[in-house]
């Protein structure tokens, strides 16, 4: 043992105090007696950074590790915690929304420096919390005849608010992240002005809005746009910048320019069919070019189906998925278009050597006879999360939370 690591050690033995409080796998909040270590927060602010979250992500974290706890010590009360293989299963399925196989999952995990474990946590939690409401609250959630048929009858709903707003789209250079996020953090922070923020668009964004200072041209119906954007940006005010938000191959930035409250009754968009083909070269100006020419000869989602025998099989996908399922970055480029509209924003693969050409194909907007079980379905978890949400509640009013 060297004098450094003996006197090191002394110095643990007299200050134990002292060497927990450094020590990051020690308590910051302990839950019935069972803690979070700053390292579980410092990964879930890490994993919340990765999806896209907006606002504080330790806060953020240290909120949805103490409600894991919960779900956890609630789910070991009832014998009901996720087994092996529904957490194998909970991880494919996040691998797949994202368009990715499970390791490609870890390895993008692991190059934002998220433990594989940090995400194994995360999906525990929330497959044994809902065995747990499902235990709890099934027969209270199931749905009835006369009920089912009102929701089928209704089948639309008030879209609530749109917003108007710019980007600046900052795409991520291997080996330059860290500049490129505190370039973001300073426009995030720095601009005050419409005139600012056409100006940052003009000199650093990346996205086709950006000869127009970043302004998207239509209003957004605020629950289309993923995550908890659509939420957070309606507490903003007008003119005020988002932090910064990752998307896949780059950072998003985006300042409200207009809220407005919508009071007409629409049709409730329930999934998305959109199709994406593969155009090599990134955002080259051949590729561009022979990307402006396709949209143009393409109508439908069938003639891009067709164009696409000239590539490669796998460089061309058509989904139709539930609007939660989509990845957040197709997401926000979808909410931009109506049906048979294209995007070429986006680039994929590592140093963005792929130009995504993406069709919307069309949303599934009305309820039909033909899924009335998936509207059965569908109402049914609306009720067990109304429950779920009642008794995580209950269960923190009545546990001894102590932040160290």
């Amino acid at each position: 043992m060297t004098l450094k690591t003996f006197l090191f050690s002394m110095l643990l033995l007299v200050l134990p105090g002292y060497a927990a409080a450094q020590s990051p796998f020690s308590a910051a909040v302990t839950i019935n007696g069972i803690g979070v270590t700053y390292y579980e927060i410092e990964q879930r602010a890490l994993m919340l950074e990765a999806l896209g979250m907006i606002g504080d992500p330790r806060k953020q974290a240290l909120n949805d590790l103490i409600d894991d706890r919960l779900r956890l010590q609630a789910g070991r009360s009832m014998g009901l915690l996720a087994n092996e293989e529904e957490l194998n299963l909970g991880f494919a399925e996040y691998a797949q929304r994202a368009g990715l196989t499970p390791e490609q999952f870890l390895e993008n995990l692991a190059a934002e420096g998220i433990e594989k474990e940090t995400f194994a946590d995360f999906i525990h939690a929330g497959i044994t919390w809902r065995k747990v409401v499902i235990g709890k609250f099934q027969s209270k959630a199931f749905i009835t005849e006369a009920e089912l048929d009102t929701a089928m009858a209704l089948g639309t709903i008030a879209v609530g608010a749109s917003v108007l707003l710019a980007e600046i789209v900052l795409p991520l250079e291997v080996g330059s992240e860290d500049e490129i996020f505190e370039l973001a953090m300073e426009l995030s922070t720095s601009i005050s002005s419409f005139a600012e923020f056409e100006e940052a668009a003009l000199t650093f964004s990346a996205s086709p809005t950006r000869d127009n200072g970043g302004m998207m041209p239509d209003w957004l119906p605020a629950g289309n746009l993923p995550g908890n954007l659509g939420e957070e940006l309606l507490k903003m005010r007008i003119g005020q910048v988002t932090p910064p938000i990752k998307i896949q191959g780059g950072i998003a930035l985006f300042q409200l320019r207009g809220v407005r409250d919508n009071r007409t009754i629409v049709t409730r968009t329930i999934g998305l069919d959109y199709a994406t083909l593969l155009l090599p070269g990134g955002r080259s100006a051949e590729t561009l070019a022979r990307a402006a020419a396709l949209a143009g000869s393409v109508d439908t989602c069938n003639d891009l189906l067709a164009k696409s025998t000239a590539y490669p099989e796998d460089y061309y996908s058509h989904q139709v998925v539930p609007v939660a399922k989509v990845p957040s970055h197709i997401a926000l480029e979808l909410a931009k278009l109506d049906a048979n509209e294209v995007s070429t924003a986006l680039t994929q693969g590592d140093n963005g050597e792929f130009l995504v050409f993406l069709m919307l194909c069309g949303r599934t907007n009305q309820i039909s006879e033909g899924n009335r079980e998936e509207v059965r379905l569908a109402l049914f978890n609306q009720r067990l999360e109304a429950f779920g949400k009642g008794y995580l509640q209950e269960l923190k009013g009545d546990a001894i939370i102590i932040e160290k």
